[in-house]
């Protein structure tokens, strides 16, 4: 009798816990709120007020893909610098020969376009045996 009672409030306690962790900080609402309007789910759940939850999780997984590609394609670009790259083998700057666009597909399915100036070093065309 003494053990089933421990393991009663080992489950209650676990149990609390697994609540506790589900509960978001005021500051996470907020965000959410954000993002909701950001990304236009409040006006998508005014348009579909009898939605399903697998509806209401794909129109989210949707919206945060797209998302997610912008943030990625804005933060790639950002890396970016103004200085020219050097030659890994001399160290004298690269000259540009002109830019190439890709697209790479995210784990979301969004394709990021990316367009970036690439280099050669002339030097080792030169002295190259």
């Amino acid at each position: 009798m003494v053990n089933y009672r421990k393991k009663l409030g080992e489950r209650d306690e676990s149990m609390k816990a697994k609540k506790n962790k589900r509960q978001r900080s005021e500051q996470m609402q907020q965000v959410s709120a954000g993002l909701r309007d950001v990304l236009g789910m409040t006006q998508w759940r005014k348009e579909h007020p009898h939605a399903t939850w697998a509806e209401i999780e794909a129109a989210v997984d949707e919206q945060i893909n797209q998302l997610r590609a912008q943030l990625l394609q804005e933060l790639v670009q950002m890396g970016e610098t103004e200085e020219r790259p050097r030659c890994t083998t001399c160290g004298e700057p690269l000259w540009a020969r002109g830019k190439q666009t890709r697209y790479i597909q995210t784990t979301g399915g969004e394709a990021v376009k990316l367009t970036r100036t690439y280099g050669t070093c002339l030097w080792g065309r030169l002295f190259s045996p």
